[in-house]
């Protein structure tokens, strides 16, 4: 339980001559309440990989995956206040920042009346290029090696960055006007290309594909985009990477049972009901069986349940989705 501490957290940081140092690519690290207590495991953010990028032209992007830019949106730094607006500048989210580094950012999100109350979360982050520096290469981030040359499978540690002003999930759809005849279908594209060290696209592969209309459009938009690579980095050199990118269409009939059992087992599970909420997870999951959102709330339902073999099945799902749940598999699968 968290202690009913009442803090106050008015901070005056001087930001007028360091603004500069929001800007970049910023990966959570750590999250918690603002008393320090834990948040509870039904909480994705505690587990789920999170980026923010802030831009000089005032452009954010926040990011649940480390090969997408995420979601555009702008923001305002005015003196320690950080507030994210939508497209039509009405803010939809308040950050206080009490600390701010080159390589550090630590954010209070705003509660319900203020960034003193209980219900407050502190988010720490670190420049991503230092959180890359961190993580080891594994074995499994080589795509192949040929003649001494490496080519490296995109990963949190070495991905190669798309730099327009919105994620290349963003801009494909754009140029793919096949998309909306095939966005009320169940299907599913998936493509890989390698992004060399030149920042050239190469080594194109459609490995599932919906029609020829649309691959033609997905290879075009990929012409068009060649402009706004650049190729990902391993201790400071240049590297070849295959990018993976892929399209799920799910037809309305599926769609719409799935969210409304996702809805109904999010709310059962908010009022402890983890019975129900298995229930409508379970539902959920019949039309839509690999969603890695639906499959972690069922597995924390089957933890609080008592059944850590159905959970930990669920969670090893999970793992490598964009949820770092290592830390609860290591605690409860063992």
């Amino acid at each position: 339980m968290r202690n009913n501490v009442h803090l106050f957290l008015i901070l005056f940081i001087n930001l007028s001559g360091n603004a500069q140092k929001i800007y970049g690519d910023w990966v959570k690290t750590k999250v918690e309440y603002i008393d320090s207590s834990e948040l509870p495991n039904e909480n994705e953010l505690k587990y789920h990989y999170l980026r923010y990028t802030f831009e000089s032209s005032d452009k954010y992007f926040m990011s649940l995956s480390f090969d997408n830019k995420g979601t555009a949106l702008l923001f305002a730094l005015n003196k320690n206040v950080l507030e994210i607006k939508n497209s039509f500048g009405y803010t939809t989210n308040s950050f206080l920042v009490s600390k701010l580094t080159r390589d550090e950012l630590v954010l209070i999100q705003r509660g319900r009346t203020s960034f003193s109350d209980k219900d407050c979360i502190r988010l720490y982050f670190i420049k991503e290029s230092v959180f890359q520096k961190m993580l080891p290469v594994r074995p499994s981030d080589i795509l192949f090696i040929n003649k001494g040359d490496t080519v490296y499978k995109a990963c949190e540690k070495i991905c190669a960055k798309f730099q327009g002003n919105k994620s290349f999930y963003d801009f494909c759809p754009e140029n793919i006007p096949e998309k909306k005849a095939v966005s009320a279908t169940n299907s599913f594209f998936l493509a890989t290309f390698i992004v060399r060290k030149t920042g050239i696209i190469d080594d194109v592969r459609i490995l599932e594909n919906i029609n020829e209309r649309f691959e033609k459009q997905f290879r075009e938009a990929l012409q068009k985009s060649r402009r706004f690579w650049a190729a990902a980095e391993l201790n400071g050199r240049k590297v070849d990477v295959q990018i993976e990118q892929s399209f799920k269409f799910v037809s309305s009939g599926k769609f719409l049972p799935m969210y409304d059992f996702d809805q109904k087992g999010k709310m059962a599970m908010k009022s402890s009901d983890y019975n129900a909420a298995l229930y409508y997870f379970d539902l959920a999951l019949e039309n839509s069986p690999e969603d890695y959102s639906i499959l972690y709330n069922r597995a924390i339902c089957e933890l609080n349940l008592g059944n850590k073999s159905a959970a930990c099945e669920d969670l090893k799902k999970v793992k490598g989705s964009g949820m770092n749940v290592d830390e609860l598999i290591d605690k409860e699968c063992k």
